[in-house]
């Protein structure tokens, strides 16, 4: 698989689809699946700890227009853009074809089973094995309950959807433990997408690589990552 480093984060060069076989091939373990975005490699560019972290993972995906024109900038274009939600419902849609289990991981309290439920009638024959939200205690009894959880529900795909870095620490501290695993993907904000919660931009928006700016708008809270958008557009690449 061709792939191209963006400060320092490697980057798979695939499809969506091709994202899809490459994350349920036969393997020993799970496939362990990121999509590093202008925050995230931003972030990494001002810490190794983190780069060493997304490196980790078995798949990389360029999540927003602003990792494909880092890609262009350095002379080393991505094919496509792969957004992490695009890829989860690309996935989903197979897992439902196939007969695959999937748990819903992170939210607040209702999210993920709201998450759920909207899914099960996107998707006819999808199995949701279980869901479990993100507020908990990530290490001791109470994260030793969730992976016992996790693991009575027997799951073929695991996503993930604490934000970043917290998501990506936690698949790293707990992937061996979840090695039966086909799928474990780091999906952010997806679970408040699949819920109802926040609306995604509109597809003109999209192609215009502004999906960032419409979130800001709709998500004042989001504000505070402006700098670091403003960061990547202007070294990222570089």
């Amino acid at each position: 698989m061709n792939s191209v480093r963006i400060c320092g984060v490697r980057i798979d060069n695939v499809t969506k689809e091709e994202a899809v076989r490459a994350a349920l091939e036969e393997r020993s373990g799970a496939c362990v699946v990121t999509t590093p975005n202008a925050v995230m490699l931003d972030a990494c560019r001002r810490d190794p700890a983190l780069t060493e972290l997304l490196n980790r993972s078995s798949l990389s995906l360029a999540d927003g227009a602003g990792v494909l024109l880092a890609a262009k900038r350095q002379k080393t274009p991505l094919c496509q853009r792969v957004a992490g939600i695009e890829f989860g419902e690309a996935l989903l849609s197979v897992a439902a074809k196939e007969g695959l289990r999937v748990f819903l991981l992170g939210g607040q309290e209702g999210v993920a089973k709201r998450a759920a439920e909207r899914l099960a009638e996107r998707y006819d024959g999808l199995c949701i094995a279980g869901t479990q939200n993100g507020y908990f205690q990530k290490t001791g009894a109470k994260d030793q309950q969730v992976i016992s959880k996790i693991q009575a529900t027997r799951p073929d795909i695991l996503f993930v959807c604490f934000g970043f870095p917290l998501q990506e620490r936690w698949i790293a501290e707990h992937v061996e433990v979840l090695s039966d695993l086909r799928v474990i993907a780091a999906l952010g904000g997806s679970l408040d997408v699949w819920a109802g919660n926040v609306t995604r931009s509109p597809k003109i928006i999209s192609r215009m690589g502004l999906e960032w700016a419409w979130r800001m708008i709709r998500e004042p809270g989001r504000l505070g990552k402006l700098p670091a958008v403003i960061r990547f557009g202007l070294f990222g690449g570089r």
